[in-house]
């Protein structure tokens, strides 16, 4: 087949790359216009900054979420009473629609590129400062927990957005091809063995962490928000009962979030580590609920959003709807723990890169 070089403008037979530099050949429909040539002009290309995409990614999900609120306001006019934004489900719902923009957003910036992780993370804290920045200008207090964790809740979920963006969009590869070493063709460098398969062992030990993490949290999340307000002296408060909750309830989804991404880093399984760490967590959580008589406060938050009426803790329902949300929170940690934090190369292998240092 006759290919073309670009570089030397000529054309050669039975190679896949140029004999004179090396270059790769190309075919006839493939090779672009010469520079030289009349009225042809070299296309450049856009090659987007880092900074730029943050800056769009959060532009966009800011605009996303206006447009989603103001169809919030619309619907909560024709079917509520405006005083419905005072509740505790206003609260929930207008963080929903910050998660799902920032999301949104962290998807477009990270679509496509390497650094999704860091690119999501930054369109996260820059949506959640906006965020509050708006809510404290309209008046709201800004030392609340509630606000406070909100960012870090973005951040999170802009993390999780991005790695998933860079990871489903992945970025294009840059080949550095060394000339062939055959006189014939370059095709006989392509056969090459694939690297099998090995197989990724369940890692019990860090399961085991990320549970003992999730059941902390799930137990430990209004003690830490109330061991937080008296160490603030009154400074951090909240205004309500159901703003305490929601608060809970923010702190054992970082919790449970925290306790996947444990269990999934440096596995190679993340999602697998994730899953058993949220059935063993939302089992421990289930039975701390039946040792003590009642559900926390982040339980009763989460079952009440699931519609699910809180009864005894024995009642399998409720457990169920609990353990269903724990493993659903602690399966996105765990994934994203394994895309965060991949597995390392066996010590034989990386020895030579500790020479002079350990």
């Amino acid at each position: 087949m006759l290919l073309f070089c670009p570089e030397c403008q000529s054309a050669f037979t039975g190679v896949s790359r140029c004999p004179r530099c090396g270059g790769l050949l190309l075919m006839p429909n493939e090779a672009p216009p010469s520079v030289g040539e009349p009225g042809r002009v070299p296309v450049e290309l856009y090659k987007p900054t880092p900074s730029g995409r943050t800056v769009v990614g959060t532009i966009i999900a800011l605009g996303v979420y206006l447009g989603l609120r103001k169809l919030t306001q619309g619907t909560v006019l024709a079917v509520a009473d405006q005083a419905w934004w005072q509740s505790a489900d206003a609260l929930t719902t207008v963080f929903i629609l910050q998660v799902i923009a920032t999301v949104f957003g962290a998807l477009l910036c990270s679509a496509g590129r390497t650094g999704g992780i860091a690119s999501g993370a930054l369109v996260g804290l820059l949506c959640g400062g906006a965020f509050f920045a708006a809510e404290v200008a309209e008046g709201m207090p800004g030392l609340q927990l509630a606000l406070l964790l909100q960012p870090v809740l973005l951040i999170v979920c802009g993390a999780i957005a991005g790695a998933a963006g860079s990871w489903v969009w992945s970025a294009v590869p840059e080949l550095d091809m060394p000339a062939p070493l055959v006189k014939k063709s370059s095709s006989i460098e392509l056969l090459q063995d694939a690297p099998k398969e090995t197989p990724r062992p369940t890692r019990w030990l860090r399961v085991l962490l990320g549970m003992l993490v999730i059941v902390a949290g799930l137990g430990l999340a209004e003690k830490a928000r109330f061991a937080a307000e008296k160490a603030s002296r009154g400074t951090l408060k909240v205004e309500s009962r159901g703003q305490g909750k929601f608060m809970s309830w923010q702190i054992a989804t970082l919790a449970v979030l925290l306790g996947g991404t444990l269990a999934g880093a440096n596995t190679g399984a993340g999602l697998r580590h994730g899953i058993l760490a949220g059935i063993l967590g939302g089992l421990g959580g289930g039975a701390l609920a039946i040792f003590r008589g009642e559900f926390s406060q982040p339980e009763e938050y989460l079952l009440n959003y699931m519609n699910i009426p809180i009864g005894s803790p024995q009642d399998p329902l409720a457990i169920f709807g609990l353990g269903f949300g724990v493993v659903v929170a602690a399966m996105v940690g765990g994934w994203f723990g394994g895309q965060l934090l991949p597995p390392l190369a066996p010590t034989h292998m990386r020895k030579h890169h500790l020479r002079g240092l350990d």
